[in-house]
């Protein structure tokens, strides 16, 4: 009974940890990462910032109204309420004033500036979305390598239990007089090799784990796992499938990539800066309105607060018009950099471009190179397993040495690793290209 309960007690206590574990998917994980990355978060920061910038540009059309009020008090001659100067003790005047002004042309000044603000949002929604999706490649790189790590050391695990079967027939073997006491010692010294592969590559699954849950700014790594997807097989991953051309990938880019559409709205947002700076050939024409009124007070009168209000009222309104002459060439240099910056955005288009087509060449060659490699792993896997079963069966009958069958199973072994960093290789090599096409990044 005490056994019993022994055995249940700890089924309860591992069903219980293994309830706390979070499994994360990839979607997951990006999903996590874009909502809680500081950098993205700084990029939205500067999209809000724009969108203010475009509603102060807006609203620069409207007539503005202000108010003042004034106090001030003379003493000896001073101008009276009639306009009279005379000698006075003290006198004091309280002034109250309204006034509007609003633009009515501007040289299309304000037009352009709501553009160039609108293509400055749009640029700057597009930097957003580039940083998330630099974010997803990340994470999506990081994932696989978790993934890659933990199937490393499901491989040293099933070695080392081979070994560990293996030391078991080697005792009974030498029991039975059949091998020398050597190949027992032999054995033992490989299953602790064994084991420390298996320490060491737990090891690299922790590490692993740790750069992804830094990279999803998750401050408790304690329970954090990631969700095993399935279908990674050769199938699955489309392995007889012809990879795109790179001229196909790269058509697919420019028609989708953020990079891309901020460069070409940032051009854009130039070409009406210059109309902005061109603005200032033109004259300017305001319309302006005011209302005022005060209070006069001296010594030696006596008119009531108000009877004063009603007599000193002043309502005006008024155009303004500013014609530009001459103003130390700052319009024509305006214009001048404006045009430069044009050119600079134009030159800065082409260089994205070019980077792009660069980075989708090197992802195309990554991708082929890493169909090959997984191809050529897997084939290299099938020969070291019958090499392994040959030397497993050698060894069973007494034909062969401790060393000759732990030769072939480490070439085995090494030939598994190198088929899953292969074939994790080749993921993400796909996925690549998938990104670049316009693809959300999912397994």
């Amino acid at each position: 009974m005490k056994k019993t309960f022994v055995c249940i007690a700890t089924l309860l206590l591992c069903c219980r940890i293994a309830a706390q574990v979070q499994a994360w998917t990839l979607e997951k994980c990006i999903a996590h990462a874009i909502a809680n990355n500081l950098s993205i978060k700084m990029e939205a920061i500067s999209y809000e910032a724009k969108e203010i910038e475009l509603h102060t540009a807006k609203h620069s059309r409207l007539p503005n109204l202000s108010a003042d009020a004034g106090q001030s008090l003379s003493f000896g001659r001073a101008e009276d309420n009639t306009g009279i100067i005379s000698k006075q003790k003290t006198s004091s005047t309280t002034s109250f004033s309204v006034s509007s002004s609003m633009p009515l042309f501007t040289g299309f000044q304000i037009t352009n500036e709501v553009k160039v603000r609108q293509y400055g949002v749009k640029a700057a929604a597009e930097s957003l979305n580039r940083a998330k999706e630099n974010i997803a490649v990340a994470v999506a790189r990081a994932f696989l390598d978790v993934l890659l790590k933990k199937e490393i050391y499901k491989i040293s695990e099933e070695t080392m239990r081979f070994t560990s079967e293996n030391v078991k027939k080697t005792e009974i073997m030498v029991n039975a007089g059949n091998v020398p006491l050597a190949q027992l010692y032999e054995i033992k010294s490989q299953y602790a090799s064994d084991e420390a592969r298996v320490t060491s590559a737990g090891n690299d699954v922790s590490l692993s784990l740790l750069t992804l849950g830094q990279l999803l700014e998750l401050s408790d790594l304690s329970r954090f796992d990631i969700e095993l997807p399935n279908g990674l097989d050769s199938a699955a991953l489309g392995m007889e499938d012809a990879i795109p051309s790179s001229e196909k990938i790269y058509g697919e880019a420019l028609a989708v990539k953020p990079q891309i559409r901020e460069a070409e709205l940032q051009l854009e947002g130039s070409k009406y800066s210059l109309k902005v700076a061109e603005a200032g050939y033109y004259p300017q024409l305001s319309l302006s309105m005011g209302i005022s009124d005060r209070y006069f007070r001296a010594n030696n009168l006596n008119d009531n607060f108000a009877t004063q209000l009603g007599e000193n009222l002043q309502e005006n309104v008024g155009l303004s018009l500013r014609i530009p002459v001459f103003n130390r060439f700052a319009t024509k240099n305006s214009v001048r950099t404006a045009q430069i910056n044009i050119s600079n955005r134009q030159l800065a288009l082409e260089d994205v471009k070019k980077t792009l087509y660069k980075e989708i060449q090197q992802a195309y060659h990554s991708a082929v190179a890493a169909q090959k490699s997984y191809r050529a792993a897997q084939k290299s896997v099938e020969a070291a397993r019958e090499a392994f079963r040959y030397a497993e069966s050698k060894y069973q009958t007494g034909k062969s040495s401790v060393y000759e069958l732990t030769e072939a199973k480490t070439t085995f072994a090494r030939s598994l690793s190198e088929e899953s960093q292969a074939k994790f290789s080749y993921i993400f090599a796909t996925k690549i290209l998938d990104f670049y096409s316009g693809k959300a990044i999912e397994l």
